[in-house]
């Protein structure tokens, strides 16, 4: 049955009366299964002896949250926003006013005829969601932190945010299906843009010359620079930069040291920093190793093979290495990724070569593979992922892109050059009812679009630590 988007209730809606909104229904044995994994009361009462029976446990109010909050998502609340009305969202752009030809007439002479170059694109809109279960005893008990519902409708709430800001940066539909084109994706598929609107860092942190010039990169393209997003540690060294030259008034009262980098004010305006965590490479939370087992049951098998092949060729950015390096292929698809698969050690690449890496898909219905790469014999602990590649599962590694390293990037964040395509926001849909808990699913449906990717400028090779050191 399908729904219109005005009829779902949104997700800070509450839910029914839960002395009333159980019915009837068969259950069978998968959603036993999936009942299991409901937030339950539980019991949790120790076994208590002596004194200590008598005493009256204590739980706090106040929740801690020991992960990532609200406050950590930024690009999202940047993007801005707009409706979309179909599954596939077309869009028009504007590439040119006319030709490049002269526009100066003779007197009373009828000018040459000009054509504006329009260029129709289509966007299409990918889905988001998240199951959420609370069981009946649950919603009977007294809760130390507030309306139970709410708080995991919340949850899921930010637990969507969190993928979807990773996404709006990382996501490829050519490596997974089910994923828009995120911002890398887009840029990078625009012929022009490399190497034009790319400033490659090669391990080094941004300077103010190197921000400046991505600046004078964006008003060449016709384009406003208007934030950058960047690590939070990258923001920080940046920050860095200003403490040799602070200087203070005497008498010095206020106690205070150091200065935070907010803004930039570039010869093209007032450029707002964004310090995104969600932007450090590798993957989940800047884990830069692959994972040690599957990250899902529904995740593919390990890749079968992982072969390399050196080529002697001159035209790489390898300074050479006498002792080699170890890959590492991982199979992902929607659900997760595999455990890691290892090469047999390359030898000595030389200074200019490259490395042709090959992966051979081991089951499990993979969709693409994450390459890491260690030095010499290295363990898979001490592999740094590269990227991301698609099924087709060859790579030739010529040492531009560095293990362990990050991206940034500078944009025109209006929406005559971003916007997200929303045909749902956040929304709560209720499901059956077919055992003594409820459940429910949140959704948010639609798809970021680049208008004009030379309007931006992407940092290449940017050191999320201090130690990642791999040539």
């Amino acid at each position: 049955m399908t729904y219109a988007a005005n009829m779902l209730p949104s997700f800070q809606e509450g839910m029914p009366d839960k002395t009333t909104m159980f019915g009837s229904s068969a259950l069978d044995p998968n959603s036993v299964q999936e009942l299991q994994k409901a937030l339950s009361a539980g019991v949790g009462v120790p076994a208590l002896s002596g004194g200590t029976a008598l005493q009256v446990q204590s739980l706090e109010a106040t929740m801690r949250v020991v992960t990532y909050t609200m406050q950590n998502i930024k690009f999202w609340k940047l993007i801005p926003k707009l409706p979309a009305y179909n599954t596939a969202e077309e869009y028009n752009l504007l590439r040119g006013y006319g030709a490049d030809n002269g526009a100066f007439t003779n007197e009373g002479e009828l000018p040459q005829l000009q054509d504006s170059v329009y260029e129709r694109r289509v966007a299409i809109v990918k889905y988001l969601a998240t199951q959420r279960e609370i069981t009946h005893p649950m919603l009977l008990v007294r809760p130390a932190h507030g309306n139970v519902v709410g708080l995991e409708a919340q949850n899921g709430a930010i637990w969507l945010l969190e993928r979807l800001e990773r996404a709006l940066f990382n996501a490829n539909s050519a490596i997974i299906p089910q994923e828009f084109d995120g911002l890398d994706a887009q840029l990078f598929a625009d012929p022009d843009f490399f190497p034009s609107q790319v400033i490659d860092l090669r391990g080094a942190q941004p300077t103010e010359d190197s921000i400046e010039d991505a600046a004078n990169r964006i008003v060449e393209q016709y384009g406003i620079p208007t934030d950058l997003l960047m690590t939070p540690r990258t923001i920080s060294e940046l920050s860095k930069q200003i403490y040799p030259r602070e200087r203070f008034a005497m008498p010095y009262n206020d106690g205070k040291l150091g200065g935070a980098v907010k803004e930039f004010d570039s010869s093209a305006g007032t450029i707002k920093f964004h310090p995104d965590v969600f932007l450090r490479p590798g993957r989940r939370n800047g884990v830069l190793t692959p994972p040690a087992a599957a990250t899902s049951a529904n995740a593919p098998a390990a890749p079968a093979a992982v072969a390399e092949a050196v080529n002697a060729v001159t035209t790489s950015f390898f300074a050479g290495n006498a002792a080699g390096y170890t890959y590492y292929a991982t199979a992902i698809n929607r659900f997760g990724e595999s455990a890691p698969t290892a090469s047999a050690n390359t030898g000595a690449v030389a200074a200019g070569e490259t490395v042709t890496v090959t992966i051979t898909a081991g089951g499990g219905n993979p969709t693409g593979f994450r390459l890491y790469r260690a030095n010499a014999a290295g363990a898979a602990s001490t592999a740094q992922l590269i990227r991301e590649i698609p099924l087709a599962g060859v790579y030739v590694d010529d040492n531009f892109l560095l293990p362990g390293h990050g991206r940034g990037y500078m944009i025109q964040g209006n929406v005559n050059n971003i916007s997200f395509r929303m045909l749902a926001p956040m929304l709560k849909i209720p499901m059956a009812t077919i055992a003594a808990s409820i459940r429910w699913i949140q959704v948010l449906y639609g798809t970021p679009i680049v208008y004009s990717p030379l309007k931006n400028v992407c940092f290449l090779n940017i050191p999320d630590t201090l130690t990642v050191a791999q040539p």
